[in-house]
């Protein structure tokens, strides 16, 4: 009898569940979601724009809303189903192992996949079980380091956590994207090899496994709505405790942040930590040193920060600074939105990342993974371009966990020439949480048209973490050309750990007079097309850009032009859209923009340089489209490459070349820009990423011709040791009409022949 009684209580928990929509509410005061509230509506995720907002609901909410008859829209009548059917579980994928959910891991799958990582890189893995849930299933934890099963008490800890809520799959799935990256780099990638030698990393990939068991059970193909554990809360409506609502601190502030209510989405249970998967979390938080910590959940493509529990954030002003100076870096190429809760969603009490900051003095952020239009279950196609775009904040946070060091450098206004001496300042800042392990070194480089007085630099003891250190002007250096050359500077900074931070800038050398400053708002005659060119769409043109956003409101096409006061660049199309980003870019090849030709016979060296605009991180194949740009020496018969990038950089950008270093003859100087949207084997859709570029403010610069090669005293067209013993010997003199030899001799410039002009020759030579 008592078992009869189990199953049909099994059965009629399994078959009586509730039924989620997404509904829209249009033209909306500003103070709906707080009278929502009020009416224990649960606003989860909420989607808010200018004059309606949007959520998924329970049909147990949805008949508060009936009773108190709110108007709503129903988007998607059953929000399950609807996930469902996006999803598909014989998608494959060329980078990463999906599940059988739809893409996604279920729980038994997550636990195979922990035990193939840890079978594969024994010696890099540990993995335990940290506890068990309320329905007695394992929570693990997985150790990667290259010492993983020694205690390793020099090496800062980083945490990361996923599946709060049981409908969130990306939370674990973008982690495990993550592992799966630092295993296939490690010994190859430097940076991957910097973070498991010189980091331990921690991974609690699933912390509510019960609710995702159950939602295996009824959907089993993915899209299942459980966001709670399994504890039996509510009568006819949605059982379990919000873990995420769970936690000590601001534990039950107000009801706002979480509710009292069993049936409620955001029940925050009897008491603080009365729930076993938090104590879990509590336990093995408190058994180890964390300054920083990730815990991911799913929508909205937001980066938020501590304190949630209300509006006016008592936060410190020194650790704001810090989340959001972390923040910002964080979300600069995925463009999430950054702020704390009530900022960006709705205030939260007894919630996670509180608990860590406000109780354990962990830098803890919560990533909302995903866009409105993936909603909790994205497509399987988005899962991974999804775990691309979470690589880079993961890769930064365990950076941050120990020492990471940020380098300033800049140089006195030229133009230089070799009669003085010039400073290198530089500053540099520790910003990570931890100190400098040992010493810190700083190397400068620079290339051979330039010396350096001081080359090297050891800070004994290192920084501090956080700590700034200004070396102000603390080395100089001369120029070992009179003109005619791009110098290169590169600094480089580093700890024990022997991961390198570099910066680097360029300077002309010699003074440089300007024949072309194209700013495109006058007259020209550059031209558009190239025979080959492919593109049915965006094709370069000149005019004035009009701004497209995506759907996060990052900038795609700029709003303007560079040229300070102008209006005018060549672009490549615009959309009548400033929301349809896809409306106008480049489409099905490629597209070119032709210079004139230029005739720079007259000059012994030409500096070209420009401002552009290219974006291609969108779409359905981001990063995979080509930006190029091509030179030539004899009027387009060969072309030789002076860029090449898929690399994307939705802002106007400067670049600059020496010309000398690709062409020989400048007899007829072209350059072709050319804007190209590539189709890869394997991609997604029709074609490649999203692509908008723009150039403006193209320039070139030359140096003028001397009567004379600089060091060559016998006029043979070389400089070797026979000019150093012509030089020495009229020096020596006596020779009539000295000055003739100051064109080729006078390396510095003081307008005289002495021994200082010979130590120059060697060295040139030498070089």
């Amino acid at each position: 009898m008592n078992i009869t009684f189990f199953i049909l209580f099994l059965l009629s928990s399994l078959f009586s569940r509730d039924l989620y929509k997404e509904i829209r509410i249009e033209n909306i005061p500003s103070s709906t979601i707080a009278y929502l509230n009020v009416l224990g509506i649960d606003v989860d995720h909420i989607h808010q724009e200018d004059g309606f907002i949007q959520f998924a609901i329970s049909s147990h909410d949805l008949d508060k809303l009936d009773f108190h008859n709110v108007n709503y829209h129903v988007i998607h009548e059953n929000l399950e189903e609807f996930y469902a059917q996006r999803l598909d579980p014989d998608y494959e994928s060329r980078d990463f192992e999906l599940g059988s959910m739809g893409g996604y891991y279920t729980f038994d799958e997550i636990e195979n996949r922990l035990n193939e990582i840890h079978d594969q890189y024994p010696s890099l893995t540990q993995l335990e079980v940290i506890g068990n849930t309320l329905e007695g299933r394992n929570i693990w934890a997985l150790k990667i380091s290259d010492n993983a099963s020694s205690f390793e008490q020099e090496e800062p800890e980083v945490l990361y956590t996923g599946l709060h809520h049981a409908r969130e799959p990306m939370s674990y799935m973008n982690l495990f994207y993550f592992m799966d990256w630092l295993f296939e780099n490690y010994n190859v990638d430097n940076l991957a090899t910097h973070l498991i030698n010189n980091r331990q990393l921690w991974f609690i990939p699933a912390i509510n496994p019960d609710g995702l068991v159950y939602n295996q059970q009824i959907a089993p193909n993915g899209g299942g709505m459980q966001r709670k554990n399994m504890l039996p809360t509510c009568s006819g409506g949605v059982n379990g405790v919000d873990l995420n609502r769970n936690y000590s601190y601001m534990w039950a502030y107000d009801n706002e942040g979480s509710s009292p209510d069993g049936c409620s989405e955001t029940y925050r249970g009897t008491s603080p930590f009365s729930e076993p998967e938090t104590q879990v979390v509590r336990d093995f938080v408190q058994s180890h040193n964390f300054p920083i910590a990730f815990n991911y959940h799913s929508y909205s493509n937001l980066m938020i920060y501590p304190l949630g529990y209300e509006y006016d954030n008592p936060i410190s002003d020194e650790d704001l600074e810090i989340f959001i100076e972390y923040g910002e870096d964080m979300v600069q190429y995925n463009g999430y939105a950054l702020g704390s809760g009530p900022d960006l969603l709705y205030p939260v009490n007894g919630e996670a990342c509180d608990w860590m900051y406000g109780a354990e003095n962990i830098f803890a952020y919560t990533p909302e993974i995903g866009a409105g239009s993936d909603g909790f279950w994205p497509s399987t196609s988005r899962i991974v371009p999804l775990a691309e775009e979470n690589l880079y904040p993961n890769q930064f946070l365990a950076l941050v966990a120990g020492s990471k060091y940020k380098l300033n450098i800049n140089v006195d206004e030229g133009p230089y020439t070799s009669d003085n001496a010039y400073p290198l300042y530089i500053s540099i800042l520790n910003q990570g949480l931890t100190s400098s392990n040992g010493d810190v070194y700083v190397d400068i480089i620079s290339s051979d048209n330039l010396s350096f007085e001081l080359e090297q630099i050891t800070l004994d003891g290192g920084l501090g973490a956080r700590e700034l250190l200004d070396l102000g002007g603390i080395s100089y250096f001369s120029v070992n050309a009179v003109q005619g050359s791009i110098a290169e500077i590169i600094v480089k900074v580093y700890d024990d750990d022997g991961y390198i931070y570099e910066e680097n800038l360029q300077l002309i050398v010699g003074e440089t007079e300007v024949v072309v400053n194209q700013d495109f708002e006058g007259g020209n005659n550059w031209t558009v097309g190239s025979f080959d060119d492919s593109a049915t769409a965006g094709i370069w043109e000149l005019g004035i850009p009009l701004v497209t956003y995506d759907e996060l409101g990052n900038v795609v096409q700029p709003s303007s032009d560079h040229t300070d006061d102008g209006v005018n660049c060549f672009f490549t199309g615009n959309s009548s859209n400033p929301n349809s980003p896809g409306q106008g870019d480049v489409d099905g090849g490629k597209t070119t923009l032709f210079s004139p030709v230029y005739n720079l016979s007259e000059y012994s060296g030409a500096i070209i340089s420009y401002w552009k605009w290219y974006t291609n991180n969108l779409g359905n194949n981001p990063g995979t489209d080509t930006w190029r740009v091509d030179v030539s020496g004899n009027n387009g018969q060969a072309w030789i490459e002076l860029e090449n990038s898929t690399s994307s950089n939705n802002s106007w950008q400067f670049k600059q070349f020496y010309l000398n270093d690709y062409i020989s003859d400048f007899t007829s100087v072209q350059f072709r820009f050319i804007a190209e949207d590539v189709y890869n084997e394997g991609d997604f859709g029709s074609g490649g990423s999203l692509i908008e570029a723009a150039i403006d403010d193209f320039m070139i610069q030359v140096f003028s011709n001397t009567e004379c090669m600089l060091g060559d005293f016998n006029q043979d067209a070389d400089v070797n040791i026979q000019d150093i013993i012509f030089m020495i010997n009229v020096i020596l003199g006596p020779v009539e009409e000295i000055d003739n030899y100051l064109c080729s001799g006078d390396f510095n410039q003081d307008a005289a022949l002495n021994i200082q002009d010979v130590i120059l020759i060697v060295n040139f030579i030498l070089d």
